[in-house]
């Protein structure tokens, strides 16, 4: 999912909506493979 989601950041042209609290579920779910990347 991390990987798919950097790729895809790369053409988005609009910030993303609630992004903050998505980057807090991942956190919570992949909290420990997530921390390096943030």
């Amino acid at each position: 999912v991390y990987l798919a989601t950097m790729e895809i950041t790369k053409k988005w042209t609009m910030p993303v909506q609630n992004w903050a609290e998505c980057i807090s579920q991942f956190a919570i779910q992949y909290g420990d493979r997530l921390s390096g990347a943030l």
